[in-house]
Order: structure tokens, then sequence, then C-alpha cells
């Protein structure tokens, strides 16, 4: 019976059902016919009833870019942890997981530095770490209760630092895994790319005075510790959580748009580093046109042959102040290229809303780039939107940031700190509220994605 008032409940979300269903209760032919559409839905209940069933093995929802083309399909074991504030859900009953991560061996790219965030039910459990004297991660919680509970494991360190594995993730014996419930972030449909360097990666914006040491090294360079990094609060991210918004933070620290670039710094530590190879310096410093086609942030082998997998509806691109570090090219030939690029990025998403995202004067000046420098940056940027609408792509915007109140103390390494990420991230809100006001308010289903 069961099955039967599954159906009662099914005809009384229909105007007509009703309708048909008082007419055919007068008449035996309407009885019968109630009768078999009952044993039908009992049927069908019970069909039902057993599609979701507990899985014998974890189903793993994906946030972020990985390293795969199923950007947002589930994902089974091993995951590439590759992309900075990337987050992988899995939904149980069990009183207790355990999760087991290894770092990647390093390369060129990248040393094997990691650092990631354990949640429960959205609730901070641990910050675990690896680095090059401890490479794994074996990450437990106990005493959970009863659930369904969701375990989120996210990414707090761009690759630059390192990538990682994860490699196993277990229950109790008589726990049960579940279909992953879906983060606020991802019922929407709004889905939201960032695009840029340091700037945009949270490089340094929780180091402050007190971990802003230089001690996470590589062979060629030597970069502030692990602890002074979390891109989860750079200002891709928290602005996409000001819109319940999917995102995808696609950045690296060094990154220019045009050009290649060793850091001074190095090149006055050890003259030789002048002379390295250019596929190195592609490697280590890669350019923010090349990262947008990588399905692997450490890998300049990998692509993405698929882009409809994941199609933002709205495009921030941050990148281009490291190429003014060097002496600047040409107008024309800096501009050239990044308007290739826009209108790569536009082909591929079947036309976004592109925002360019400029700096203001003060955060250059107190972190990469000299006054004159700064001067050549912000004035190409405004001649690249310039540009941009003179070719007839209204769909780019601009928002040059607004400098007055913007807080450019404690800052590690030259480099914006978590209150400097939360001030863009709030002109970058109330920007997109006021020019995309119906993407801002849209939720957008499965087709529209």
């Amino acid at each position: 019976m069961r099955g039967l008032r599954t159906y009662y409940v099914l005809l009384g979300q229909s105007r007509k059902a009703r309708e048909w269903f008082s007419r055919s209760t007068t008449s035996w032919t309407g009885l019968t016919m109630l009768l078999v559409s009952a044993v039908v839905a009992v049927s069908l209940f019970a069909t039902l009833h057993t599609i979701t069933p507990a899985l014998s093995f974890p189903q793993i929802l994906l946030q972020g870019r990985f390293g795969s083309d199923n950007d947002q399909s589930y994902a089974k074991l091993p995951v590439l942890f590759s992309w900075p504030s990337s987050s992988v859900y899995v939904t149980f009953d069990s009183d207790s997981v355990n999760a087991t991560l290894s770092a990647v061996t390093p390369t060129v790219s990248f040393s094997g530095y990691n650092r990631f965030s354990f949640k429960v039910d959205q609730l901070e459990q641990d910050i675990e770490t690896q680095d090059l004297n401890s490479t794994v991660i074996t990450w437990k919680a106990t005493g959970l209760g009863s659930g369904p509970h969701t375990l989120t494991i996210t990414k707090l360190n761009e690759a630059m630092y390192g990538e990682a594995t994860l490699d196993a993730l277990e229950i109790g014996a008589s726990g049960r895994w579940l279909a992953p419930l879906l983060p606020t972030t991802l019922q929407s449909g709004r889905r939201i790319q960032i695009i840029g360097d340091s700037f945009a990666s949270g490089f340094a914006n929780t180091g402050g005075s007190s971990s802003c040491n230089n001690t996470a090294c590589t062979p060629y360079t030597c970069m502030p510790e692990l602890s002074s990094q979390d891109a989860t609060v750079s200002w891709g991210p928290l602005t996409a959580a000001n819109f319940d918004a999917d995102y995808q933070l696609i950045a690296w620290s060094g990154s220019g748009q045009v050009t290649y670039f060793i850091p001074e710094s190095n090149a006055a530590a050890d003259p030789e580093y002048a002379a390295v190879p250019e596929w190195i310096q592609e490697a280590q410093y890669p350019l923010i046109s090349d990262l947008f086609t990588q399905q692997v942030a450490g890998d300049n082998t990998s692509s993405i042959s698929n882009y409809s997998s994941w199609v933002p509806q709205v495009v921030v691109m941050a990148g281009g102040a490291n190429d003014f570090v060097l002496p600047a090219l040409s107008l024309q030939d800096w501009s050239a290229p990044y308007l290739n690029f826009l209108q790569t990025v536009s082909d591929e998403y079947d036309s976004p809303e592109i925002i360019l995202l400029t700096y203001p004067l003060e955060s250059m000046w107190d972190g990469s780039l000299t006054p004159n420098q700064t001067t050549y940056y912000l004035q190409y940027m405004s001649s690249l939107y310039a540009q941009t609408q003179m070719q007839g792509m209204s769909n780019v915007n601009l928002l040059q940031l607004n400098g007055v109140a913007f807080p450019i103390n404690g800052w590690c390494a030259g480099h914006p700190n978590v209150a400097a990420h939360e001030n863009i991230a709030n002109q970058l809100t109330d920007y997109i509220h006021a020019v995309l006001p119906d993407w801002a308010e849209q939720v957008y289903s499965s087709m529209d994605q």
C-alpha cells in the first residue's frame, strides 16, 4: 500500500490528474484503471527505491579543475590535486573516515609541499601538510556518530609549491558510501572562473610577518613557508562564495600574460640562473594563456580536450602585471597576444561575460612593481579594454579596483594579505551585482551549463 499511497500523492500534484481521478472512480472502468495503475506504481516505487543503495566504493564529487576532462562528474580514486582551492566531496554513513594522500614527485615545475584542509559536514577538523621529509598524509576522523556525513578535502596551496594524489578513502566496517550530497556552491548552477597570477592564487596571503620566512625551497628558488598561503581565502573563491557559485582558480605565481621572466632576486643570488634554459623558465613561470589550456597545473604537456565539460558564465581575467617586471614591450606587441587569448576564452566558453580586473596603483607599488612599471601596467590594461570594445567584444568588461583604504600593511613578500583579498572580493562582488545582475540572481539548470 506504500506504493499506492505514493500514487495518490502524485495524482494530487496535478489538477487534470485530480479531475481524472474523480471521474474514473465513478465507474468500474475507472476503478480498474486505478487498480492497474496502483500496481504499476508499486512496481515503480520498488524500482526507485533500489536506485540509490549504499555504494561499494566512494563516489567522489569534484569542485575545481582536476586531472581529467570530467571536471563536474563523479571521479574514482586516485584523484590528482593540482590547482589551488580545488576540493573533493564524498558522502558516507559511518562513525569514522580515513584519507591517504601522497605528494607527487617534484619536477622543475614544483616542489613537494602541500597543505590540505579536512572538513566533515562543513566543520573544519584539521589542516595537514606535506614536505620533502614527510610526503604522505594519513588522516582520520572518529566519533562522528550516525550519518550521512560529507567529507570535504581542499588543496590550500598552488601547484608551484606541489601537487598530490588522493590515494585512498576508508570508512568503518559497518559503514556505507552514499551518493554525494551537493554542496550549496554546486546547486545554483552559477559558475565563475578566475585566471591570474600570484595576486589571484593567494600567494603569501596568510604569511604576515610571522610566517614569511623563505623556507620552502626548490633547486631554483625559496618561497615563503607553506603555511603562508591559503587559496580558499583569496579574492576569487571569496567572490564565488558570495554568489554560491562553483568556481575554478587557474593561477600560478610568477606567470605572465605575454612574457616569461626570471625573478631578479634569483638572478642576483645566483648569476648562473640567467642561463637556465627557456623550457625550464616556461615550466616554472608559465604564460597564463598556456595555463588556461592545461588540465594539470604542473604539467605543461597536458591539455584540455573538452572545454564543454565545465563552462563558466563569468570569467575574471586578472593577469598581466608580471609582464612589466621586465622592460615593457610596445603596446602593440603586448596587447595583440592578450587580445588573442581573450578571443580564445570567448570562443571556448561560448561568449561568457569576461571581466578584466586591474589592481589598484597602491597594491602594485607595495607589491611587485615600481611606480614606473605600475604606470605602464595601468595604461596598457586600460588600452587593452578599449581595443576589445573597438573590436566589438561586447562581452568584455573592465573593473579598475579602487585603492582608497586598500589594506597594504602586514603583507608577506609584497603580496596582498587576507584583508586585501577581502577588499578585492567585496569590490568585485559589488561590480558583478551592478553590471551582471541577471547572473547574480539566476539559477541555472544542468541544460544551461
